[in-house]
C-alpha cells in the first residue's frame, strides 16, 4: 500500500501554534503520520483494487454463461429423452389399446 500524503511540518507548527511543546508536537505527527503511512488507503490503492475486482467480475461472469450453456445443453437433452420416452410410452398404450380391443372383438364372437 502506497503512503498518503501528510504534512508533518504543518501540523507541528499547528500544535505548537495551540500551545503544545515542540517534542509533544513532534510525537504526535509523527504517530499521525506513521497511522497514514501504515492503514491509509490512496487513490492507487483503490484503483488497483477496482481494477482487480473488475478482472475478478469478468472472470465469474465468463464461468456464469459457461455453465448456464452446459444447463441449456443438459436441458436440451433431457427434453429430447423425455419425447423419445413418451413416444415409446404412447407407441405401447397403442398397442395395449389394440389389443385389448382385438381381445374384445373375439370375446364378441364366441358370445
Amino acid at each position: 500500500m502506497a503512503s498518503a500524503t501528510f504534512d508533518t511540518l504543518h501540523a507541528a507548527k499547528a500544535l505548537t501554534a495551540a500551545g503544545f511543546a515542540a517534542p509533544q508536537a513532534e510525537a504526535i505527527t509523527d504517530t499521525i503520520r506513521e497511522a497514514f503511512t501504515e492503514s491509509v488507503a490512496t487513490k492507487a490503492d483503490l484503483a488497483g483494487l477496482e481494477s482487480a475486482v473488475a478482472a475478478d467480475l469478468a472472470e465469474v461472469k465468463a464461468e456464469l454463461k459457461a455453465d448456464i450453456a452446459e444447463v441449456k445443453v443438459d436441458i436440451a437433452e433431457v427434453k429430447a429423452e423425455l419425447k423419445a420416452d413418451i413416444a415409446g410410452l404412447y407407441k405401447h398404450l397403442w398397442l395395449m389399446g389394440l389389443g385389448i380391443v382385438t381381445a374384445v372383438a373375439a370375446i364378441v364372437k364366441l358370445l
